[in-house]
C-alpha cells in the first residue's frame, strides 16, 4: 500500500509522540500537512514566504511592510479553505488604507514599460497597421497605441473594474492618439478589421479557458498572417511554482475586486511555458521569441513574442 504524503507525515508525527493539538499549533506542519492549500504552503513556510515576498512587491506593489500582510498572515493561520482564506481577504483589502487606484495605476503601468521595451525593435523595423490590447481597465492609457510605428486602427479589449479599484488617470501622461473600447462579441462580429499586432497585457492565466478561447479565435480570425501577438506567462513546472502564481494570481484578483469564482477558474490555467506555446499552435501563432521579465527562480515570468502563422 502507498501511503500519501499527508499520511505518512501524520503517521511519523504520531509515532514520533506529537498530539493533535501540538501539530495543530506548529506553522511549518501544518503547511506540509496542506500542500494542496497554496496560501497554508507559502504562508506557514518562513522561507517560502521570503520568497513570496519580494514577488508580491515587484509584480503588485504590495510592499514587505504593509500592515496587511500582518493581518493575511493571521487570518491564513486560523482558516483552512483556500475559498474561506481569500474571502476574508477580499474583506481586508476593502477596509484597509491602502490606495488601490494607485496601486493598480504603478502595476499597469510597469506591465506596460515591460512590454513596448520588449516590442520596440520588432515595431521599429516593420511599422504596424492595426493594432489590439487585452487585459487594461476601462478607459486605460495604453503606450503602444502612442508609437508613431503603429497606425491603422487602434482598439482595446477591456476588463471593467470596480469604481473603487480602478487605477486613477495618469496625470503625467498627455495621450496623442486613442485606442476604440470594445467588447470581445464586437470584436468578433467585425468581419472588416485586420491586426498585425496584439498585446495580452494581463496573461493567459489571468482569464477562464472559455472567455480565453473566445479571445484567441477571434483575434485569429482578425489577424493577418505575419501578425505579432506579445502577450505575458509564468513559467509553471513545479508543485511549488503552481502555489506562487495561485497566491499571486489571487492577489491581482483582490487588487480588482474579483469574486473567488473568477479566481478559481483561473487556477486551473496555470501552466508551463511549453505548454502554453502548445495551445497557442491550435490558434495558428508559433512562439518566436521569449523575453525574460522576472527571473524569480520561485516563478519564472517572461513576455512571450509569437508570430501569425497560419
Amino acid at each position: 500500500m502507498t501511503l500519501s504524503r499527508r499520511t505518512f507525515l501524520k503517521s511519523s508525527l504520531a509515532l514520533a509522540g506529537l498530539t493533535g493539538c501540538q501539530v495543530a499549533a506548529s506553522p511549518l506542519v501544518r503547511a506540509l500537512l496542506n500542500q494542496e492549500n497554496s496560501y497554508h504552503a507559502l504562508y506557514l513556510d518562513k522561507n517560502r514566504l521570503t520568497e513570496l515576498l519580494p514577488i508580491l512587491a515587484q509584480q503588485l506593489h504590495l510592499y514587505q511592510d504593509a500592515e496587511i500582510h500582518t493581518q493575511a498572515i493571521q487570518c491564513i493561520a486560523q482558516l483552512e479553505s483556500e475559498h474561506a482564506i481569500y474571502t476574508r481577504l477580499n474583506e481586508l483589502v476593502a477596509q484597509d488604507s491602502m490606495n488601490l487606484n494607485l496601486i493598480n495605476m504603478h502595476r499597469y503601468q510597469d506591465r506596460q514599460i515591460q512590454c513596448i521595451e520588449s516590442l520596440q525593435d520588432l515595431i521599429t523595423a516593420a511599422p504596424v497597421d492595426g493594432y489590439i490590447s487585452f487585459g487594461l481597465p476601462n478607459s486605460s492609457f495604453d503606450p503602444i497605441a502612442q508609437l508613431p510605428q503603429v497606425s491603422g486602427r487602434k482598439l482595446t479589449v477591456t476588463r471593467p473594474m470596480p469604481a473603487s479599484y480602478s487605477p486613477i488617470a495618469r496625470s503625467d501622461v498627455i495621450s496623442i492618439a486613442t485606442t476604440t473600447e470594445v467588447d470581445q462579441h464586437a470584436l468578433a462580429l467585425n468581419k472588416d478589421t485586420h491586426l498585425q499586432l496584439a498585446a495580452i497585457y494581463d496573461g493567459p492565466h489571468c482569464y477562464s479557458q472559455e472567455v480565453f478561447t473566445g479571445m484567441m479565435s477571434g483575434l485569429s480570425r482578425q489577424m493577418t498572417s505575419g501578425g505579432h501577438l506579445a502577450m505575458r506567462l509564468y513559467d509553471v513546472q513545479k508543485p511549488v511554482q503552481q502555489h506562487f502564481a495561485a497566491v499571486l494570481n489571487d492577489w491581482t484578483n483582490l487588487f480588482e475586486g474579483q469574486s473567488w469564482q473568477q479566481a478559481a477558474a483561473q487556477r486551473t490555467r496555470l501552466r508551463s511555458a511549453t505548454t502554453w506555446h502548445r495551445e497557442m499552435a491550435q490558434y495558428g501563432f508559433k512562439l518566436v521569441d521569449m523575453h525574460t521579465l522576472n527571473s524569480h527562480q520561485a516563478l519564472p515570468e517572461y513576455l512571450a513574442l509569437y508570430q501569425k502563422v497560419s
